[in-house]
């Protein structure tokens, strides 16, 4: 008998559109650009969508895995057209040249913003629909920060969102969206979908779901879910920083029957809109913060995240306002970072360690939200700045950092590093000698993926209210796309 021929591609970035670089090739040749045999030796084994599309493939001897084309860019500036064309193409190609496919499995952002197209994903799989023809199941897994378009429903009812931040069942929604697949191709039935959008704009701060309102949302989500007509239900919060006409909040239910399908969503997004307000949360400024700090008494470090400055919201990693404050005020024994910097890491990996530098850290990107931090430090540690995830968030992943440094200034320590990474993984801070336990302070370019690693080694963590792109008032952001009217935005 012959065997089903899926095949499995992810294309991946959630794009800001108000920080001043670009994403190119280069960047998500950077983060890993993957074709053929090389999509199984990068991902089998992870807890990732992938990992999971690869596993459930595997499992059943009806199938064969056909991988096609796989890569994806840190958060970061709008993707140059060139970059999503030449992307896209190569997929398209790669289904192509794959010969006669069963279905796709495609993990998607949801939350990629291009220059000169209107909603990324939505024409992405429009084409992948458009070559592999109407009869094939395409399915899709989506990051609960995308945001979606409705239409999107139109070249396939099969779309799977994350159901926790930090998102930790990424290989959870992989496996859905692969069994989903083989559902289809089994029973011969379609399922249909609904998609409602919601005229809300959400600071993400707040949509932690082990608690708060998102808590709620996911829980509804998975109790609809028991039901036996209801396939699957995505709570998306959206992403806010993306200048589009699709941003902000979704629901997504798939189910047997279209009605039952639209009648779910409209419930669940009409509570989600009752408790919008809950979203809203005030976060203690730089000064604040930090005296709060300082009066606490704790056995465990206390984290000071800087939120604004965080990566995976696209924070280019070293703006120095938060940091210069709390350096002001001697706090004792803190480990600060990771603080993108190539040039000081360029200026520790030559002198080596055990060498005694003045130093200029940070302040490079953004000058208007802080000035390089001047130092005058011991090289403890250098690496080439590669190490494995070994927290739930991307359990198992290879990350490299492009090189990294462990510096020493008095009582305070440093993780100097190559390119912007969120302080998501305590391998990031292990892998060249620090242990992250060892402080009374940890000052963290972070937001909310941290805490599913870090959360048992700290005693709390408090979010800072401090200028950077990320910013949490994202009514400061100069939105253009956006529809009018969107709540709570004053446009």
């Amino acid at each position: 008998m012959r065997k089903w021929r899926i095949g499995i591609a992810f294309f991946y970035h959630e794009s800001h559109s108000f920080t001043k670089e670009k994403t190119t090739m280069e960047d998500f040749r950077r983060e890993g650009f993957f074709t053929g045999e090389d999509i199984l030796h990068a991902y089998t084994g992870t807890k990732t969508e992938v990992g999971g599309f690869i596993d459930v493939l595997q499992e059943d001897d009806r199938f064969m895995l056909v991988p096609l084309q796989c890569t994806a860019a840190v958060p970061s500036g709008v993707v140059t057209n060139e970059t999503y064309q030449q992307i896209k193409e190569g997929l398209l190609e790669e289904i192509k040249k794959a010969g006669e496919l069963d279905g796709i499995l495609l993990a998607l952002h949801g939350a990629m913003v291009v220059e000169g197209v209107n909603n990324a994903e939505l024409s992405l799989l429009e084409e992948v629909r458009m070559e592999a023809g109407w009869e094939m199941p395409i399915a899709t897994t989506l990051d609960m920060h995308a945001n979606i378009s409705p239409m999107m429903t139109n070249w396939t009812p099969y779309h799977f969102g994350f159901k926790t931040y930090p998102h930790i069942d990424m290989y959870e929604q992989g496996r859905n969206a692969a069994m989903s697949l083989i559902r289809h191709l089994a029973e011969r039935k379609r399922y249909e979908a609904a998609c409602v959008k919601l005229p809300m704009l959400l600071p993400s701060i707040n949509m932690r779901t082990d608690e708060g309102p998102m808590q709620r949302m996911m829980t509804i989500a998975r109790q609809y879910e028991k039901e036996p007509d209801i396939l699957a239900v995505s709570v998306f919060g959206g992403f806010p920083y993306g200048d589009v006409a699709d941003a902000g909040a979704s629901v997504l239910v798939i189910a047997k029957e279209r009605e039952r399908a639209w009648a779910v969503a409209k419930s669940i997004s009409d509570y989600y809109w009752d408790i919008r307000y809950e979203f809203l949360v005030h976060l203690p400024s730089i000064k604040e913060a930090i005296h709060r700090a300082l009066a606490l008494d704790e056995d465990k470090p206390i984290v000071l995240a800087d939120i604004a400055d965080n990566p995976l919201s696209c924070g280019s990693g070293d703006t120095t306002l938060l940091i210069e404050a709390f350096l002001k005020e001697n706090p004792g024994k803190a480990l600060i970072g990771p603080i993108a910097d190539s040039g000081t890491l360029e200026q520790c990996l030559i002198a080596g360690t055990g060498s005694h530098l003045n130093l200029s850290i940070g302040g490079k990107t953004y000058p208007e939200y802080g000035s390089p931090i001047k130092v005058s430090a011991e090289v403890i540690a250098v690496s080439n700045g590669i190490f494995y995830n070994s927290g739930p968030f991307n359990h198992g992943l290879k990350v490299d950092a492009q090189g990294a440094a462990f510096i020493r200034s008095g009582e305070i320590d440093y993780l100097i590093i190559g390119r912007p990474l969120s302080a998501n993984d305590p391998e990031l801070f292990r892998h060249i000698g620090i242990e992250p336990m060892d402080y009374r302070y940890l000052v963290l370019k972070a937001k909310n993926h941290f805490r599913a690693a870090f959360d048992p080694l700290i005693s709390q963590v408090i979010y800072v209210d401090a200028p950077g792109v990320a910013t949490n008032q994202i009514n400061h952001l100069p939105f253009k796309r956006i529809p009018k009217g969107v709540w709570p935005m004053k446009c």
